[in-house]
């Protein structure tokens, strides 16, 4: 897992009111529900921006005199040189407050905590899915988002343009990053894809796709051509039906790197005052005797997309394909 420790932050009067162990289990199930935190490699951070250095140029290596053969023994060895870019990644904050009157907590027969769980993790992973896959209220140090990133480099492929079936389609996107000197370990596509795969027949009505049938394999987890696939069940707004959205994004993963802070905190507050974005009070937790829960958590994405010898122009090179929606239907093709 990600998280080796949590700092809970002294609040007056709110500490005892959510036990330790709840703070534990909601940051560690938000990879989860997050498509990000489950398919890319996680990185430390110990400062909010961390510098990577990337490989931009290669070392060239020559043959000593040439194609003479007076010079092969007296020929002189070349030089050569290696060059770095440097990538930044920077944490930005996200987070989430719960607020409730303590009336209808004294009132509930469950414990509410445990039951709302699994909607503040959601939250966080729907915020840091739609910043870094579609750029959807990303940070502006944040870079361009995957779906961007893939169409300017030439990685984007239209659903239905193959005349196949739809795993040609997969096919020829993949093969895009694969021109770029990438490998495809991983797949994360909307839920109508299942359908859309499970559909698929041969000239005699046998099955092209077969999902996973473990009886302990997720719902939302399956593999195509040999690598992970991972279905969105969150409704995200890149992944809704229309001719300019996703159908799926596939690529080398392992080209994206996440980045943690530690200074993850969850604090529940019984008073203060709640403002929206206009600075207009929503809550007031003293006088309307409520007690607010807030999450804050720290993430940077970077891609740092080194050079390749199948690729070494960066502008039309990218570890990410993306194939889109069919424009006619809204559709997979």
């Amino acid at each position: 897992m990600p998280y080796n420790s949590i700092a809970t932050r002294a609040t007056p009067g709110g500490g005892p009111l959510i036990p330790e162990e709840y703070q534990r289990e909601i940051v560690q199930s938000i990879v989860e529900k997050s498509a990000a935190l489950q398919l890319f490699r996680h990185i430390k951070m110990k400062r909010a921006q961390q510098r990577i250095p990337v490989l931009a140029s290669f070392p060239l290596a020559y043959w000593v005199g040439g194609a003479s053969l007076d010079a092969r023994d007296i020929g002189l060895k070349q030089t050569t040189s290696v060059t770095w870019d440097n990538v930044y990644i920077n944490a930005e904050e996200i987070a989430v407050i719960v607020p409730i009157a303590k009336n209808l907590l004294d009132d509930l027969d469950y414990d509410f905590w445990t039951e709302i769980k699994p909607r503040v993790t959601e939250a966080f992973g729907i915020a840091l899915d739609e910043a870094i896959f579609f750029g959807v209220n990303a940070p502006a140090t944040f870079p361009t988002s995957i779906v961007a990133s893939a169409a300017a480099a030439g990685n984007e492929i239209l659903a239905g343009a193959s005349t196949v079936d739809y795993l040609d389609d997969i096919n020829n996107a993949m093969a895009t990053v694969e021109a770029d000197g990438f490998d495809i370990n991983g797949f994360w596509a909307r839920k109508q894809v299942r359908a859309k795969l499970r559909g698929l027949r041969d000239t005699t009505k046998g099955l092209l796709y077969y999902p996973e049938s473990a009886p302990t394999a997720s719902p939302s987890v399956g593999s195509l051509y040999g690598e992970k696939i991972i279905f969105s069940n969150a409704g995200l707004s890149g992944f809704a039906a229309g001719a300019t959205n996703s159908s799926m994004i596939g690529g080398d993963w392992d080209q994206g790197m996440l980045a943690i802070r530690d200074d993850i905190s969850m604090q529940m507050f019984d008073t203060g005052v709640i403002s929206d974005a206009g600075g207009l009070t929503v809550y007031n937790l003293l006088q309307q005797d409520m007690v607010a829960l807030r999450v804050t958590a720290r993430f940077g994405f970077a891609v740092p997309n080194p050079i390749t010898k199948m690729q070494p122009t960066k502008a039309s090179r990218y570890p990410f394909f993306h194939l889109k929606q069919k424009a006619s239907t809204g559709g997979e093709g």
